[in-house]
């Protein structure tokens, strides 16, 4: 408690990063929160409180939110004046043994624990925009995960997420954005395909941890020049969905 720092890297056990990024801004100091940044609605509430009452600066850790794919996608599904993006992703998340921590009952479930990654992505690319509906279910094993979000935007969303298949390259996604007449296929944050109608627009790829890199490159510049902060909108719209799917996910597990 008697420690004084310019800046928290929080990355521990879920349910405290909430609790260490409010001392951190009580300090005046800024919050580098890993993902999720809270479990539960108190946390959040708490969290949002002490940012307007102390005017502080935290930064969520989505990688995805970094990657040069990013503005690529945005330019090759041309949107414009915001114009939604659909997103749809199959996730492999590596499986963990039973006492790991993400399986303690108050890290609540994977896809809070791991699921936020693709929902918060599908948020970002869409600036935030509120969910109008959204759903989400597991198998009874509760290993296999289903969700789905429309936002106001009409921007549709869709992801299977499974801790089974093979393990052997870690973590792995597969990701569509799309638009009326444009696709964006993404592959392990590494692998980038565009086309339309037209045919093929371009290829790229990149080393799967560059996102990392340039995460963290920018937020520590940002701390050196005393630059503000996420906006308090992806906060909150960011973390409020995936407490309204974990919500719908344990009332379908009650079944």
């Amino acid at each position: 408690p008697e420690e004084k720092y310019g800046a928290f890297f929080i990355a521990g056990f879920h349910h405290t990063h909430a609790e260490l990024a409010i001392r951190a801004i009580n300090q005046n100091a800024y919050a580098v929160i890993e993902k999720p940044i809270i479990t539960e609605k108190k946390q959040l509430d708490d969290l949002i409180t002490v940012i307007q009452k102390n005017n502080g600066n935290v930064f969520s850790c989505f990688h995805k939110r970094y990657s040069p794919f990013n503005n690529l996608a945005v330019k090759d599904l041309n949107i414009l004046n915001n114009d939604p993006i659909s997103y749809h992703c199959i996730v492999h998340e590596q499986s963990q043994p039973l006492l790991y921590w993400y399986n303690w009952p108050n890290s609540k479930s994977p896809l809070l624990s791991n699921g936020c990654h693709w929902i918060d992505h599908f948020l970002f690319l869409n600036n935030f925009n509120k969910p109008k509906y959204c759903g989400a279910c597991s198998n009874s094993e509760k290993n296999t995960f289903s969700v789905w979000i429309e936002l106001e935007n009409g921007a549709f969303f869709t992801m299977a997420l499974s801790d089974k298949g093979s393990d052997y390259r870690g973590v792995q996604d597969y990701i569509e954005l799309r638009t009326k007449d444009s696709t964006v296929k993404i592959m392990n944050d590494s692998v980038y395909t565009s086309e339309n109608k037209n045919g093929v627009i371009r290829k790229k790829t990149i080393n799967k941890m560059y996102n990392y890199k340039l995460m963290y490159k920018k937020i520590t510049e940002k701390i050196n020049n005393n630059e503000k902060g996420d906006s308090m909108e992806s906060i909150k719209v960011s973390a409020e969905t995936i407490l309204i799917l974990e919500d719908l996910l344990a009332a379908n597990l009650k079944i």
